[in-house]
């Protein structure tokens, strides 16, 4: 069906997943040139699952259709032909849960309440509509998608309203994930919805050293009996609200296992040696590399206010929304100035691209972390080394080597006598690889890595344009060879 045209409003572009009884493509309004996601039902199939009535696939579709809220997906029309109906949805663009536990190894203590509030606020939301109520009855990892800091909340195929004369609901849902109470046949509330919730966050600290409030929130939330649990979303809100405003236990900061960069960075500043040198790259970069790993990111161009929009405009998927710019892991807002209210959550990282403006930096108070990007041509070496050095000065200042000059990052090193980052060579700084990621990783814990350094010079007495050569490989055990000194 790919790249065929369906009722002469909408070009189908590809195939976003297939199940044993739909199949949902990604298509293109021809006229408002936005995209759309179409779930494709075969009528044999509805006539088969249903025992002869249609009403049944389209009881998601009747539950969306009157749903308005952040974290839903928008249902714009229904329709059919002679083999199919046609469910035509808001295309979501992210990844679920799911994907992003499998892609990294821990998820920060302060994402996993994020994620929680945002859940929480979706489910009061269902809990309270007007005339009946909606258990959504499927939580898990799965239907979970992140798009950009934002959480949506997909497949309501067996979500069910809680009507005036009972509980219209269906028993269902997911082995792990279900309430013990659906399981025996008993009668299920909003708690069940609770349960769910509970076991997603149960899943999601799965790996990460979290504090005992929290496990104590998750605990609660996934208790055995109803009567146990948190009994609205929002008590479970106010718990998770209350635990994200207070402070984190000197003791679990000891540990490295709970250090995060959310917890030791909030303000990045980054500005390059020359324009081309690759800052606004380089920032872009790191905005989608945090944003995939589970930390909240977002870009703030300073020195060219117009460029957020020429990004926008020059890549495909982008969606605006609270003032925000998305596109999968990319996150961004204009630079809005002290008269307009900053959109970003308190908890997100901001990433301010400086450009080539050195003088417009912020003092070292007002950036937890800056960041020098300096070209690797010869040419434009001695401007970089004099920019550097007046950076140098300055604390939690970092210095990298852009496209991939390894030859160049080690004169820098030699000179500077400061360690030098390498920047692999990249072509797409949406696209997140595993060069980035190391590198970014080394960046979050560069004081760590600059003390690992210094002691092993130390032990080893190599003398510095020696050790300027050898260390990308001696250096594994302390670093990723991405950096050089």
């Amino acid at each position: 069906m790919e790249h065929t045209t369906l009722f002469g409003k909408y070009r189908i572009i590809s195939t976003l997943g297939a199940g044993s009884s739909s199949t949902v493509y990604l298509a293109e309004h021809l006229i408002l040139k936005v995209y759309r996601a179409i779930k494709c039902i075969p009528k044999d199939t509805v006539r088969r699952v249903s025992a002869g009535s249609e009403e049944f696939p389209l009881a998601e579709a009747n539950l969306l259709k009157t749903l308005n809220h952040p974290g839903i997906p928008l249902i714009y029309d229904i329709d059919e032909d002679e083999y199919n109906i046609y469910m035509i949805e808001e295309f979501i663009q992210g990844d679920s849960l799911e994907t992003l536990v499998l892609h990294q190894e821990t998820i920060p203590q302060e994402q996993i309440i994020a994620y929680g509030i945002q859940l929480c606020g979706i489910l009061d939301y269902l809990h309270h509509l007007a005339p009946y109520p909606i258990l959504y009855q499927d939580l898990k990892p799965e239907h979970i998608i992140l798009c950009g800091n934002q959480i949506k909340l997909i497949d309501f195929g067996i979500a069910s309203f809680i009507t005036g004369s009972g509980k219209n609901f269906q028993i269902c849902g997911t082995d792990g994930f279900v309430p013990p109470e659906a399981l025996s046949g008993e009668p299920v509330g909003t708690t069940c919805d609770i349960y769910g919730l509970g076991k997603v966050l149960s899943f999601l600290a799965e790996n990460t050293v979290c504090t005992d409030e929290l496990l104590h929130i998750i605990k609660k939330a996934s208790a055995p009996s109803p009567d146990e649990r948190y009994q609205t979303a929002a008590e479970l809100r106010a718990a998770l609200m209350e635990l994200s405003c207070g402070s984190v236990s000197a003791e679990s900061l000891k540990n490295p296992a709970c250090q995060t960069a959310s917890h030791l960075i909030r303000n990045i500043a980054v500005t390059g040696s020359r324009p081309g040198a690759g800052a606004t790259h380089f920032a872009i970069s790191l905005v989608c590399t945090l944003n995939k790993k589970g930390i909240p990111c977002a870009y703030i161009p300073v020195d060219h206010p117009n460029a957020l929009s020429a990004i926008t405009d020059s890549e495909p998927f982008f969606r605006e929304k609270n003032g925000i710019f998305s596109r999968r892991y990319f996150s961004g807002i204009p630079d809005y100035g002290p008269g307009i209210e900053n959109p970003l959550p308190e908890y997100c990282i901001t990433v301010k691209d400086y450009g080539t403006c050195l003088s417009e930096l912020p003092e070292a108070t007002d950036s937890d972390l800056t960041i020098f990007i300096m070209s690797g041509s010869s040419w434009d070496m001695a401007a970089s080394l004099t920019a550097a050095g007046q950076l140098k000065e300055r604390q939690n200042t970092l210095f990298i080597c852009n496209f991939g000059n390894q030859r160049a990052a080690e004169k820098y090193a030699r000179t500077l006598r400061e360690p030098v980052y390498c920047f692999p060579a990249d072509c797409n700084p949406f696209a997140v690889t595993a060069g980035k990621e190391r590198l970014i990783s080394q960046l979050l814990n560069g004081k760590e890595m600059k003390h690992h350094f210094w002691h092993w010079r130390k032990r080893n007495k190599t003398a510095p344009d020696y050790r300027s050569r050898r260390l990308p490989g001696r250096s594994r055990r302390y670093a990723s060879g991405n950096r050089t000194v």
